[in-house]
């Protein structure tokens, strides 16, 4: 009996322990071979993807990844410690990496609803309140690779109020706190990732009329996995992408932004615009400030716009069947959707030479 009640502490004991010790998503953790990682889904682990997907998987191989599994869950899914192969950050993907999705499109103010996966590079800005209260979004990014997201200076501005804490990859309703679903499938659990530092344009001045040089790069805290629901857009680096003329094309803008409602969208819209001629738009904003070469203008029909909540998220085009970044919404009318006036974007082609220099 004596015995029986010492195994019963012994067990008890263990399991108090075990949960002092839960790891949680994202937290740091220590791999089989004694090397320091984090605590993530198997989809972001490349290594650990790599073994699980293999036929005929040797034991040394299936030992390491059964013991890579973290004590914790999060939303029912096991955590594996993964430890990331040497980054590539310094490096813009390719098209046939870059640019491309599970759901290419058909053909935000006055648009509509995304499908799951369609933009799976558009990511969340959140910020959180300096008083304590709670966290809350207020623009949009893009993933460019595994490692940073572009976005508008002016959105990580500092403020008195509150300030930048993280960003959500992989969302489309942000009041969800499970897998997003459609009739047909259901897509990953979001991922919120840290971030490292932000990098914002030498020549951006937040005071400044016009925002120019509206543009700022955040360096995420660990490299991300991809997926069908997480991966890069592409760059316009091509000479022939790079140097096209867009005018009087159709682009495509989304967000979580304020909608023809006047209420923040809790799903991802989009909104399909067309480029405008940079001398017309010139003299939309004639009175204010004069426009640069390193701005462009899409937009001005009645009811379809971005909005406040949209900026620094993308206006992309697509090119056969990849898709680029051309712009980063900045700022248009003070009421969205006025019909003859266009919206403001940063000009990414302008920049590209300026970001590969910033990569690490």
């Amino acid at each position: 009996m004596f015995k029986q009640f010492q195994i019963l502490v012994v067990l008890l004991i263990f399991t108090l322990f075990s949960q002092a010790y839960t790891h949680a998503l994202n937290s740091p953790c220590i791999n089989p071979d004694g090397e320091s990682g984090q605590c993530v889904f198997l989809r972001e682990c490349q290594p650990l993807l790599t073994i699980y997907k293999k036929k005929d998987v040797p034991y040394t191989e299936s030992d390491f990844f059964y013991d890579s599994r973290c004590r914790g869950r999060h939303n029912g899914k096991p955590l594996l410690c993964c430890v990331s192969p040497r980054s590539d950050s310094g490096v813009l993907p390719e098209p046939g990496e870059c640019g491309g999705n599970i759901r290419m499109i058909r053909r935000i103010h006055g648009g509509d609803e995304s499908d799951l996966g369609e933009f799976p590079w558009i990511a969340l800005l959140w910020f959180r309140q300096r008083d304590g209260g709670g966290e809350f979004f207020n623009c949009g990014g893009t993933l460019i690779n595994n490692r940073y997201v572009l976005t508008a200076a002016h959105c990580l501005e500092p403020r008195q109020d509150w300030t930048f804490s993280g960003i959500t990859l992989g969302d489309h309703n942000i009041t969800n706190d499970g897998p997003d679903c459609d009739r047909k499938s259901c897509a990953d659990i979001p991922v919120d990732v840290g971030f490292e530092k932000v990098i914002f344009h030498e020549d951006y001045i937040p005071s400044q009329k016009g925002r120019f040089n509206d543009i700022a790069l955040i360096r995420l805290d660990r490299s991300v996995g991809f997926s069908d629901y997480i991966r890069p857009i592409c760059l316009p680096t091509e000479a022939g992408v790079r140097a096209s003329n867009n005018v009087g094309l159709e682009a495509i803008a989304a967000g979580w932004g304020i909608t023809e409602n006047d209420d923040f969208s809790d799903v991802l819209r989009k909104v399909s615009l067309t480029v405008v001629d940079q001398r017309k738009c010139a003299q939309l904003y004639r009175t204010k400030f004069r426009l640069r070469n390193s701005q462009l203008c899409a937009g001005g029909q009645p009811g379809k716009d971005t909005c406040l909540g949209d900026s620094g998220g993308p206006l992309m085009r697509q090119v056969g069947s990849t898709f680029y970044l051309y712009g980063i919404i900045s700022f248009g009318p003070e009421k969205c959707g006025t019909d003859g006036i266009a919206g403001v974007y940063t000009n990414v082609v302008q920049y590209v030479d300026w970001i590969r220099r910033k990569l690490e």
